[in-house]
């Protein structure tokens, strides 16, 4: 009888066990999907085959390559505009960066005012570091901000007032920061003369080395919780100053003085991040960690790179435009994914259509963080598990439709100027003025490098996106 009722108090007991397993099951699992640290790299500039694992032949990157191979390397991906500040207030909000006014790169308030843009991206719109820290994450910013604060501007928000526990900027930010002793723009006094924060300074070519030290340290300190960093780097920005050291790692590999230093500047930045990899994978944190690594905008498109038949450093490969430009080439940038707990090794995803936008809400899913409702991007936790989107909302494009007409820098050849405003709709993008007017079209699965303007030949689906960019348009502030 006994052994009767101990059977019969067991299966009851595993009965029990069982159903309190399939009750937690949701929440167990969520768990297990969500990354217990996230870190964020954006290099500044970057041209989309500037890696050698996207078509750099002259000099290799095999920490970043690594990234890719070891994980997935996303083709499709685009920035929601072709310059620094505007694309880094779309990636921070989720949403498209004229809809924060935020247009161009944020400088004086001249220079504001005339291009009819706000002097900072406004600390009330939900943001992706607020969210993550709101999910638990300990957050930091180290490095470019360039989201309001410097030149003549001292009483922007700091960092802190976006959702960060820490920051450690420089000249285009306030709070701790570090400024470059080769001061020739006089950008770096106009910092420091700022004040609101204790100030470094070091030669530009260690600075890259100090945002990877600085951000080691923040997470040596974060070792309780999970965290989120924003690693955006300085590199691969113009002008170049790298030591002897660097200019020794890749001698002889550029086709002038500008390339050399160019490359001594890129294969430097990834030893760097190289140092920092292998710092997490010595401490056991590889494997819990997602990291994301692209670009801010395309490279250099300065006049000064043209003289004397030179072709400026920064690779766009076969892509139309440079940085300035809404051509493929100012905005396409790779969009390198590890993860090593979800996503296998060798993953390339040419399908899914990707922006900056999308990575807000891609990484507060993730991380168990609420999202706001009102943001433009879309998830693409499905696509790094391996599904691809098959569709998703058109995408929105602007820079330098605002405020005083010729004040937006841009490219140095007239071909890679192009109209101010532009939607990506499936295959198609169409680019055009903001009243509609010189309308371009292009089908990007079979002309990626926008050569031929098909508008004529497809009169009703030139029409069609033309009046969504007109209307698009009509709904920004000013």
């Amino acid at each position: 009888m006994i052994g009767r009722k101990s059977a019969l108090a067991g299966t009851l007991l595993a009965c029990c066990c069982l159903v309190l397993a399939s009750c937690a099951t949701p929440e167990a699992s969520s768990q297990a999907q969500r990354p217990k640290n996230i870190l964020f790299i954006l290099v500044d500039d970057l041209g989309y085959a500037d890696f050698s694992v996207t078509g750099n032949r002259k000099v290799q990157t095999p920490n970043i390559d690594s990234l890719a191979q070891q994980g997935m390397l996303m083709t499709q991906f685009t920035v929601a505009s072709p310059i620094c500040s505007a694309s880094r207030a779309a990636l921070m909000t989720g949403k498209f960066s004229a809809e924060t006014r935020i247009v161009s790169f944020i400088s004086n308030r001249k220079h504001n005012e005339q291009m009819g843009q706000a002097n900072w991206l406004d600390p009330k719109l939900p943001t992706l570091p607020r969210a993550l820290h709101d999910a638990g994450y300990a957050t930091a910013h180290i490095g470019k901000w360039h989201l309001g604060g410097g030149r003549d501007i001292g009483e922007a928000p700091l960092p802190a007032e976006y959702g960060f526990d820490e920051s450690y900027t420089q000249f285009e930010g306030l709070g701790p920061r570090v400024l470059m002793k080769e001061d020739t723009a006089k950008l770096a006094s106009q910092s420091a003369a700022l004040g609101r924060g204790p100030i470094e300074w070091l030669p530009k070519s260690s600075l890259t080395e100090r945002y990877v030290s600085k951000t080691l340290d923040f997470i040596e300190r974060s070792a309780d919780r999970p965290w989120f960093v924003q690693l955006w780097l300085d590199d691969v920005h113009d002008p170049w100053h790298p030591d002897e050291a660097q200019l020794q790692a890749a001698p002889g590999k550029g086709d002038d003085a500008d390339e050399e230093r160019f490359f001594a500047v890129l294969v430097g930045m990834d030893a760097q991040i190289g140092r920092l990899i292998e710092r997490l994978r010595a401490t056991g944190k590889l494997d819990d960690t997602l990291i994301v690594l692209t670009g801010d905008n395309g490279p250099s498109g300065a006049g000064q790179y043209y003289q004397n038949g030179a072709t400026p450093p920064g690779d766009a490969i076969h892509f139309r435009g440079r940085k300035g430009s809404l051509y493929e080439g100012g905005v396409r940038e790779p969009l390198i994914v590890h993860w090593p707990k979800r996503i296998a090794p060798g993953q390339q995803d040419a399908t899914t259509i990707a922006n900056g936008v999308d990575l807000f809400p891609t990484l507060a899913q993730l991380g168990g963080a609420k999202l706001p409702e009102a943001i433009d991007g879309v998830s693409l936790a499905s696509a790094w598990s391996g599904q691809p989107l098959a569709s998703r909302p058109d995408i929105y494009y602007a820079y330098g439709g605002f405020g005083v007409p010729g004040k937006s820098p841009r490219p140095y050849l007239d071909r890679d100027v192009s109209p101010p405003f532009a939607v990506r709709s499936g295959e198609w993008k169409l680019l055009a003025r903001g009243d509609g007017t010189n309308a371009e079209l292009y089908n990007l699965a079979t002309d990626p490098s926008e050569s031929r303007n098909v508008a004529q030949d497809n009169p009703q689906i030139a029409e069609s996106l033309t009046e969504k960019v007109v209307r698009w348009r009509k709904t920004l502030p000013q």
